[in-house]
């Protein structure tokens, strides 16, 4: 059985004089973690030695929160522009176009909300039966970097433009967007 996590940090590491040791500095975003982190051995350990497994590895460049809504406020308004569709489906539109897989499988219908936490983007293209359906499902782009995700909100705006969608509030994303992206 998998151990619960006790606590996630991103630090630096500060490599010292030649042949010397280096050291770890935690990053300033995570000093509430830290301290809950240290709360939670101690209490744990009560007053013994406490034996621990840390994990190292180099920090991704991950998406950010930012660029997530961006992304949904601009497939919601690519939906209700073409009208019979969902923010979901021209997400997986998007995605498969940008070479991301998407596959099409045929289901129970029961198997649904097992499906639906195995992968980001679970959408019901046919209802065969009551108990079948076909889906599309896509691993989405919670794995992309910063860059990544900014090529792919590049995309989606230029999808926007060649749909005609032109308003004040989609020129003003584009706007506000292109100040972050090349800031």
């Amino acid at each position: 059985m998998a151990k619960k996590l006790i606590a996630h940090l991103a630090a630096w590491y500060e490599p010292g004089p030649a042949g010397g040791r280096g050291r770890f500095q935690t990053d300033g975003g995570y000093l509430l973690e830290e301290q809950r982190m240290y709360a939670e051995l101690e209490a744990r350990a009560r007053g013994q030695p406490l034996a621990v497994e840390i994990e190292i590895r180099p920090v991704r460049d991950r998406r950010t929160l930012d660029q997530n809504r961006l992304m949904w406020a601009l497939f919601t308004k690519m939906a209700r522009h073409y009208g019979n569709t969902t923010p979901e489906a021209c997400y997986l539109d998007l995605l498969a176009d940008a070479g991301v897989d998407v596959s099409h499988w045929r289901v129970p219908v029961a198997a649904l909300s097992t499906l639906r936490k195995a992968y980001r983007v679970v959408q019901v293209v046919e209802l065969l039966s009551d108990d079948m359906c076909i889906v599309r499902i896509g691993l989405g782009s919670s794995t992309f970097t910063r860059s990544e995700m900014g090529e792919f909100i590049d995309r989606i705006f230029d999808r926007l433009a060649e749909m005609g969608v032109d308003d004040p509030e989609t020129t003003q994303q584009y706007r506000d967007w292109r100040l972050v992206r090349d800031g």
